[in-house]
């Protein structure tokens, strides 16, 4: 019943996501993951995410700071944390809480090697390698300055060497994919002819894995969105639908006007509806005025005006059977999220990250 309280909810299957993860381990063949729970799980909730994949035996989980890595111990997840961009300012806080930094540029290095931390026990590192995407990374030069720092040094354990592919999913840059793979390879061989310990190597994440199957060597894969659904393979279904319940209905004369700035004015008379969903909760306000339509029994129902911070304002002109209380969607099985993305020129991510916290996520 409390769940009725909310005028909008986020649905989540989490046997969708079981499914999924298991479909991805037939299919690739590989089922040593990275789960990739940051910016609250791309929105759809890291500590019900990780907790069910945990559940599932995966035991990495990727986060992209120190804060979501210590709210993910806080909430009983056990397993390697490895935070992603951690900070100069923040390695001590995060090796103080067994969370596994990513090491990727020398200051970050040399900060870990401080005798200061040396009391710590021993510390479970990753490091980063900039193979072409020129963000976070040592370059190829650098390899053997960042070998000869570490080696011979018990208190640090490698646990995983990694690069990340600037183009996975666009078929034109096929060939520079291919150089980032050979660039990585000459960095593998490199470690492992200095270290005799077990370092895993991972490149490939969800679209990489998705369109370039015929190149997974590696030991690990990070998973992300594909975890959550795929436009692109029917086996990997969609996990989270987002609706909202109307609030309210009414009954517009032609030439009024609707929302801030009479941004909308009525060329006939109209019925409009008003959604508890705006800007605060992860729309974009320049959506209004039919940019963004959200779904009601198969029809489309245009925004009308600008988007408030706290709602939206949609046409119900054509529509004869929706009453107060009736859910209408955002995104879903009336229409995918991926497909939403591309009415709006933009990608799902952007879509499911910025989804405000209050916006109530419904597990079942």
């Amino acid at each position: 019943m409390e769940n009725n309280l909310y005028g909008t909810k986020f649905y989540i299957d989490l046997s969708i996501l079981e499914s999924n993860l298991s479909f991805f381990k037939k299919k690739i063949g590989v089922s040593n993951f990275i789960a990739i729970v940051k910016a609250n799980a791309y929105g759809f909730g890291d500590v019900a995410i990780a907790k069910k994949l945990q559940e599932l035996g995966v035991e990495n989980f990727g986060v992209a700071d120190f804060d979501e890595g210590i709210n993910l111990k806080n909430n009983g997840i056990n397993g390697s944390i490895i935070v992603m961009n951690p900070g100069i300012n923040n390695i001590e806080v995060i090796l103080n809480n067994h969370l596994e930094p990513v090491v990727y540029n020398k200051e970050i290095l040399l900060k870990i090697l401080d005798s200061r931390f040396k009391s710590i026990r021993k510390k479970n590192i990753h490091i980063k390698i900039n193979s072409g995407m020129n963000r976070w990374g040592f370059d190829l030069n650098e390899v053997d300055f960042v070998i000869n720092r570490i080696k011979n040094k018990k208190y640090i354990n490698i646990k995983s060497i990694y690069s990340h592919l600037s183009s996975p999913d666009n078929l034109r840059d096929e060939q520079f994919t291919k150089k980032q793979h050979e660039l990585f390879k000459k960095v593998k061989a490199k470690f492992k002819k200095s270290f005799s310990t077990q370092i895993k190597y991972h490149i490939l994440s969800s679209s990489s894995v998705k369109n370039n199957p015929k190149l997974i060597d590696t030991s690990q894969i990070r998973i992300g969105i594909l975890m959550y659904g795929s436009q692109m393979n029917n086996s990997i279904r969609p996990v989270g639908e987002l609706k909202c319940s109307l609030s309210h209905i009414r009954k517009i004369k032609k030439g009024e006007s609707i929302g801030y700035k009479r941004a909308f004015i009525a060329p006939r008379d109209m019925k409009v509806g008003v959604i508890p969903m705006g800007y605060a909760d992860g729309l974009q306000r320049s959506w209004g005025n039919g940019l963004l339509k959200f779904i009601f029994e198969g029809q489309p129902l245009p925004t009308l005006g600008v988007i408030s911070m706290d709602s939206c304002i949609v046409d119900l002109s054509e529509v004869k059977n929706i009453s107060i209380g009736d859910e209408v969607t955002y995104f879903g099985q009336e229409r995918s999220l991926w497909d939403l993305a591309n009415e709006l020129d933009t990608i799902p991510y952007e879509i499911t990250t910025i989804l405000s916290k209050r916006i109530k996520r419904v597990y079942f």
